[in-house]
């Protein structure tokens, strides 16, 4: 009897347990996933995602779901450098997961990561994964995802516009009023990318920094405007060549006839327009307000490069020298368009009003790429010629450091422009400038201006690295980790 007992038992310890198997995976069989959103945001240094919403066909299939059931590879901050080690930044160690259910979606909260991937010391990317340990068909990558979804750059609108000989493709994006009509007669922030976006594509330059996107996100009521640049960067040497500072120019002019044409739409309030770059972008930033000072009510110029005299990699000219050389250009020819010889022609730079212009400078003291003496010999030369609305912010290492950039990055001095607006920042410096000046002439469109304009819904295309075009500090360290062999494995943990 007792045997028959002992068999009794152990055939219902059977059957339950192939029933709970069964019912696993007959979970495991039925699930399936109808749309994956990824929610991202604009970074450091590219686009990071923040959450993915995983939507299923029965929640009640997966109630047993955890975060610890999820891990994810190849998860790093989209500043590439570990401060710590200055070396290419390993996986998080923890992925930081948080769950929520709302219906039948998942909500998958995570430690804001690069959505490209992680750095290769060659410069590939490792694409990211997220694995679900439990049910696989939860797991998933980059190209599982069904919508991309980016803050500020999604409402932000695409567009074409021509001038001076060029036509050129823009972002523009303008704050809503409650009703979802555009604000008018608003600020403009023109900001200039920097030339490892030259030559590029638009929507690339859009996630390359925070350039477009942080002027809002900091709260302000702005409108934003960034055009894409597809010449080639103009780079080292551009002081000496003619042809190039007059490209540099003719961007310039077609961007001014674009702001202009906002101002005579009613859009932009012509007293508050600020213009802002770093890099190549801080350069051209600085031709711009030589060719047109009284357009402006205020500029930062961010980790300069030098089209206007020679100062990188100047081993000749003493620092008085630079200066002085910087005072003779800021009071000599620029470019500008001609609409009836249809060509760009040389004139004189209005040095009373650009003198006149408050100019933020800003670097970091040991950049390698674009060297700190050309933002102070800049703002030494207008002291000279009379300035004395104009600031000079130079950030040691350690300050570079706190921001979360590593001494491998010190080009990346954008990045204290764009994550602060504090008072006493340079953002918030800027807002407070205005043009209070006589009404600045606003052209009419011109026949030969075109702009064509669409909302901004698509995903954006293959990503590329941000800063400028000369990776003379990233390459040096790549060169160093290539040298290295093996991998090391972390071990990950969850709260």
């Amino acid at each position: 009897m007792r045997k028959i007992k002992k068999l009794f038992a152990m055939m219902m310890t059977l059957v339950m347990t192939l029933g709970i198997i069964t019912t696993n995976i007959s979970a495991i069989e039925e699930l399936k996933v109808t749309s994956i959103v990824a929610n991202t945001y604009v970074g450091d240094g590219q686009r990071e995602v923040s959450s993915f919403e995983i939507t299923v066909n029965d929640i009640n299939l997966v109630n047993d779901l955890k975060a610890e059931d999820f891990d994810i590879t190849n998860n790093v901050s989209s500043v590439p450098y570990d401060v710590a080690t200055n070396a290419l930044a390993d996986d998080y160690l923890d992925d930081g997961i948080s769950l929520e259910i709302k219906g039948n979606t998942i909500i998958l909260n995570v430690k804001a990561f690069d959505y490209t991937g992680r750095y290769n010391p060659d410069f590939s990317k490792n694409p990211w994964q997220v694995t679900c340990n439990k049910y696989g068909v939860l797991s998933f990558n980059k190209d599982n995802v069904t919508t991309l979804k980016t803050k500020t750059l999604d409402d932000a609108i695409r567009g074409t516009f021509t001038y001076a000989g060029l036509t050129r493709e823009y972002a523009l994006y303008l704050p809503k009023n409650s009703d979802g009509t555009n604000m008018k007669n608003v600020p403009l922030v023109v900001w200039n990318h920097g030339g490892g976006e030259y030559a590029g594509q638009l929507e690339n330059t859009l996630v390359a920094n925070r350039g477009l996107t942080a002027w809002v996100e900091a709260g302000y009521n702005t409108a934003v405007l960034q055009i894409q640049v597809s010449n080639p960067n103009y780079s080292y040497g551009t002081a000496f060549d003619e042809d190039k500072k007059s490209l540099i120019d003719q961007n310039n002019a077609l961007q001014a006839a674009l702001i202009k044409k906002l101002i005579a739409e009613g859009t932009v309030d012509q007293n508050r327009v600020y213009v802002t770059g770093a890099s190549s972008g801080g350069g051209a930033t600085m031709r711009f307000i030589m060719q047109y000072p009284e357009l402006f009510a205020g500029a930062i110029a961010c980790c300069s490069m030098d089209p206007i005299v020679w100062v990188h990699y100047n081993y000749q000219d003493s620092y008085e020298q630079i200066v002085e050389n910087f005072e003779t250009a800021f009071q000599g020819q620029v470019y500008t368009w001609d609409e009836t010889k249809e060509m760009m022609v040389s004139k004189q730079v209005d040095t009373a009003s650009l003198v006149e212009l408050p100019i933020y400078f800003t670097h970091a003291q040991n950049d390698t790429t674009c060297n700190v003496n050309s933002s102070k010999a800049m703002y030494e030369a207008l002291n000279n010629l009379g300035a004395k609305n104009n600031h000079l912010t130079i950030w040691s290492n350690q300050e570079m450091t706190d921001e979360g950039i590593a001494e491998g990055l010190l080009h990346w001095s954008w990045v204290k422009v764009l994550n602060h607006n504090e008072e006493g920042s340079p953002m918030n410096w800027l807002f407070k400038q205005t043009n209070a000046s006589e009404n600045i002439p606003v052209e009419k469109e011109e026949s030969n201006n075109s702009k064509t304009e669409t909302t901004a819904s698509e995903e954006a295309k293959k990503a590329v690295k941000t800063g400028d075009d000369s990776t003379v500090e990233l390459m040096a360290m790549m060169t160093g980790l290539s040298l290295l062999a093996g991998t090391v494995v972390l071990s990950k943990k969850y709260y």
